[in-house]
């Protein structure tokens, strides 16, 4: 999220990103909805295979879970002759079945695969080969008759070392003391010591405590160390764990390699009006007043009425979000070296009838922050979205214009949300123009963790990142 890659793209990457955005308008009609074909992008292509790595993504969308895990895995393993994997990643849209995808996976891989991931935000999940769309809406579903769309990465490496762990919240006296545990599991699973840290660390945690998650991490190995992630998508949240799946808790995995790791957290929103204020009262995750005034009504002025008129006019809180998306707020971090980053908050109304005037948030800001007013668009967005793999191989020295062996990413479900459904297919596309067709898996998520250098790991909304290794 450096503020020159973060907001307003440079004028390089702007002019790379409009241009790849207007190649895709140019051959594919506005009109026409992007849909995910079984077969249509082959396994090979996708697949890394260079001596001693492996790595495949496999998808599927079945009313039943375990056929499919079971397809999924399919395709991800390809034809490797093992017919396993030493790491897998599994993604699956909110109210699956998370038990099942559990236990058929290990069942197929056996216990000793290392497995990491947990719900995406309802309405589906992606990797290289499409975005496998599932519920209409994202803060609700119907259980009777939705299907399981899954996302799977199998990777096995002679160069890569992973290592998972996982906690249960319910479990512990502190969700720090679980983030602790986890990170220890994985360390240990990973066949390193707490004197080795990790390349990376990725996490999945569940709704509400993601900056205390942060901070156990840091305990450990101190804010220098890059964490990336997502909190699990919903409304059902869950995540994948060493004795089954939790509605609350953690999943985190680490990474070691001596190959050229690349990653890029960001979001993509104009900072540039000088809206602004100090936040002097809070209730839990609510901001009540904005300069001793009340928080809505400060906003609202910030948009000149806007948010007054949708109600009025459509007379339901949704237009009311969708704005809001939008025009997030944020909050700035300044480095040791004099680097400004941008963290943005989720913002919505306290109540669906605007009676109260608060304006909630799910990220932990404190009483007496300055508070800044942004801008964006879905093109724009959809275009950042699609420069992930390029910024994370420029930060990371992974060269820039051939294939990678695997991407890792976490997409905001806000984010995709602003993206008409109609469009939403093209950000795989976008990533696999920039990406070579490598192998990657997202999720989308209801929360992002990411790292600002010579600050720390934090918690925020409305943001991206993307994590590439690349070949010696």
């Amino acid at each position: 999220m450096r503020s020159k890659l973060m907001i307003g793209i440079s004028l390089i990457a702007a002019a790379v990103a409009v241009a790849g955005t207007l190649m895709f308008f140019n051959i594919s009609k506005p009109e026409e909805e992007f849909k995910l074909v079984p077969g249509k992008r082959t396994t090979e292509k996708s697949h890394t295979k260079i001596p001693g790595t492996d790595v495949g993504t496999g998808w599927s969308i079945k009313e039943k879970a375990g056929e499919a895990v079971r397809e999924a895995l399919d395709m991800a393993l390809g034809e490797k002759k093992s017919k396993t994997a030493d790491f897998v990643v599994i993604f699956a849209s909110s109210g699956s079945d998370m038990k099942t995808i559990l236990s058929e996976t290990r069942k197929r891989l056996g216990v000793k695969a290392k497995i990491y991931g947990g719900a995406s935000d309802s309405r589906g999940v992606i990797t290289d080969k499409g975005f496998i769309k599932a519920a209409m809406r994202g803060y609700g579903y119907e259980k009777t008759g939705e299907k399981t769309a899954i996302a799977i990465m199998t990777a096995t490496s002679k160069d890569i070392v992973f290592g998972v762990g996982s906690a249960d919240f319910t479990k512990y006296p502190s969700v720090q003391d679980a983030a602790k545990d986890a990170l220890a599991k994985a360390i240990k699973n990973a066949g390193k010591t707490m004197d080795e840290s990790p390349k990376i660390v990725m996490i999945t945690p569940t709704i509400g405590g993601e900056e205390d998650v942060l901070d156990g991490i840091e305990q450990m190995v101190g804010n220098k160390v890059v964490i990336l992630g997502g909190t699990t998508g919903g409304p059902s949240m869950a995540v994948f764990g060493d004795e089954g799946t939790y509605e609350k808790g953690l999943s985190l995995a680490v990474i070691y390699t001596d190959l050229p790791l690349g990653w890029t957290f960001e979001g993509g929103f104009d900072v540039a009006e000088p809206k602004t204020g100090i936040v002097t009262k809070v209730n839990g995750h609510t901001i009540v007043e904005i300069d001793n005034r009340p928080a809505l009504d400060v906003y609202d002025e910030w948009l000149g009425g806007k948010i007054a008129k949708l109600f009025k006019e459509l007379k339901g809180p949704d237009a009311v979000r969708d704005l809001l998306t939008l025009h997030p707020i944020y909050r700035k971090y300044k480095s040791v070296t004099g680097q400004d980053y941008y963290l943005f908050s989720h913002p919505w109304p306290e109540d669906d009838n605007l009676k109260k005037h608060g304006v909630n948030t799910s990220t932990n800001i404190k009483l007496g922050e300055r508070i800044y007013l942004s801008h964006g668009t879905w093109e724009i967005l959809l275009n950042r979205i699609g420069n992930l793999p390029r910024n994370a191989r420029r930060n990371g020295g992974v060269v820039i214009d051939k294939r990678v062996i695997l991407g890792i990413g976490y997409l905001c479900g806000g984010v995709m949300g602003t993206i008409p459904e109609k469009d939403r297919g093209k950000m795989a596309f976008l990533i696999n123009n920039t990406n070579y067709d490598s192998p990657f898996i997202a999720n989308f998520t209801w929360g992002e963790q990411g790292h600002f250098p010579g600050v720390g790991n934090k918690h925020g909304n409305l943001t991206t990142s993307f994590i590439v290794i690349g070949e010696k």
